[in-house]
C-alpha cells in the first residue's frame, strides 16, 4: 500500500506493461475498485460539501 509520504513512481510504460500482462480477472477487480472509489469520493463531496470564501 502506498502513503502519501512514499508515493510509487511507475511511469506510464511501467503502468502500460503491467495492465498489458494482467489476468481478466485482475482487469475487472482493478475497474470495480475504481468505480468503487469513485462512488464513494462523490458520496462524500455531497455530505460535505466544501465552504465557500466570502
Amino acid at each position: 500500500m502506498t502513503t502519501p509520504d512514499h508515493p510509487r513512481r511507475e511511469t506510464l510504460a511501467e503502468v502500460q506493461r503491467l495492465l498489458a500482462h494482467a489476468r481478466p480477472e485482475q482487469l475487472r477487480r482493478l475497474l470495480a475498485d475504481i468505480a468503487a472509489s469513485s462512488t464513494t469520493a462523490d458520496r462524500d463531496e455531497q455530505a460535505s460539501p466544501q465552504r465557500r470564501a466570502s
